[in-house]
């Protein structure tokens, strides 16, 4: 667990006290919202720490760190925070170039490996530094930072910027239909000025006075969680509370389009299935655990939009089965009005994806697979939530 002075208090510091349990959040006022802005430049003064947790990566960690130390303006400090490690992750993330701190007993994964960076390195930063949080298995194109920065400093309120994930290039089908999805998201994203849901884990840069202000307000009315912590460790999802946590303090997180990270994608659809589970659950725990306030109505409006959603499949299959058992068929010019609109709204979204997945999306049938057996894991993750069972991990 993290321990970290209120801000101002400079390096030297005392152990906060952990608050036990969850006080009821109260609702916050909320600030007056401001329109993105990209200053043209940013000064060299601003130090940039990049944090990369990791968990036996020996596969992908070298070239994550060259991702960083490749950018057209490089972070200060490349940190890979070794988690448990029991392959070469260590070894090969020095060889390429990156400090490496190992954590101590550590049982929270990917917040607690974050913790115990941010521990050591936010002290010595200034409200204006910047910290840049990304997955071992992702990769920065080269201007990464640097855009990033001219969309974070300069706009206190700010807090986050997020990347613009794109999935990687894979032939199997699992892989394509997440690239497919991915795309699809961001689409939508930029589409509403880049106001996001959650900043994404591939990665993204916080502003070192956020991050503190997060710490220091933990335990009280306004956020769950020890005092100090920046993450929530208890989260399924940290990425997603920390996002939350934001909001609720008064910043206005946005995902930065021209900011583009390749991050991985299940390779099957067992782990695709384990990964989704702990994506929605941990959502829905966060949402129960805020509770219905300002700043959490929209995401309970999403959840509620997306479970209503799901079951309009099944009412299609039963309406199908009564028509065919029932009632005689007919041919119904409408649809071949409305089919067009749909195969182009899924070829536009899916475009950047590439051509198979244009291909694919166009066919609507294998999205409309996949976001069936997704429904199915969307309920599982509600009932699981419910009942309080144990959860299951996948990196």
């Amino acid at each position: 667990m993290v321990r970290q002075a209120p801000p101002g208090s400079g390096v030297g510091r005392a152990p906060l006290p952990t608050i036990p349990g969850q006080r009821r959040l109260q609702p916050l006022p909320s600030r007056p919202s401001a329109r993105p802005t990209t200053p043209p430049q940013v000064r060299r003064t601003t130090t940039v720490v990049a944090l990369v947790p990791a968990h036996n990566e020996r596969e992908g960690i070298a070239g994550t760190v060259r991702s960083l130390r490749d950018q057209t303006r490089a972070p200060d400090r490349i940190i890979v925070v070794a988690d448990n490690c029991t392959d070469e992750t260590v070894m090969l993330a020095r060889e390429a170039g990156a400090e490496v701190v190992e954590t101590v007993g550590n049982v929270h994964k990917k917040a607690g490996a974050l913790n115990f960076a941010l521990e050591m390195v936010l002290p010595v930063l200034r409200d204006e530094d910047v910290v840049l949080a990304m997955d071992a298995d992702s990769r920065l194109m080269p201007d990464f930072v640097d855009i990033g920065l001219r969309h974070l400093v300069g706009t206190p309120d700010r807090g986050a910027i997020s990347g613009s994930y794109v999935a990687r290039d894979d032939p199997r089908v699992v892989a394509l239909l997440q690239r497919i999805e991915y795309a699809q998201g961001l689409h939508t994203v930029h589409s509403r000025g880049g106001r996001i849901h959650v900043l994404s884990g591939a990665a993204c840069m916080f502003s070192a006075g956020a991050l503190r202000k997060v710490a220091a307000l933990r335990g009280s009315p306004a956020l769950p969680g020890p005092r100090g912590s920046v993450y929530h460790e208890e989260s399924l999802t940290e990425d997603y509370e920390l996002t939350v946590a934001l909001k609720r303090i008064g910043y206005r997180p946005v995902n930065a389009r021209d900011c583009r990270v390749v991050t991985d994608v299940m390779d099957t659809w067992q782990a695709w299935s384990v990964q989704r589970l702990r994506w929605q659950r941990g959502t829905l725990e966060t949402l129960f655990g805020y509770g219905f306030v300002q700043h959490t109505r929209k995401a309970w409006a999403i959840q509620v939009w997306t479970y209503f959603r799901s079951l309009i499949p099944l009412l299609m299959v039963a309406y199908w089965g009564y028509a065919l058992a029932f009632e005689s068929i007919t041919f119904q010019a409408f649809w071949l009005i409305v089919l067009p609109v749909f195969m182009l709204d899924q070829l536009v979204s899916a475009w950047k994806a590439g051509g198979r997945a244009r291909l694919w999306a166009v066919c609507l049938v294998p999205m409309w697979l996949y976001d069936v057996r997704q429904s199915f894991v969307y309920w599982k993750a509600l009932f699981r939530s419910l009942r309080r069972t144990e959860s299951e991990w996948v990196t």
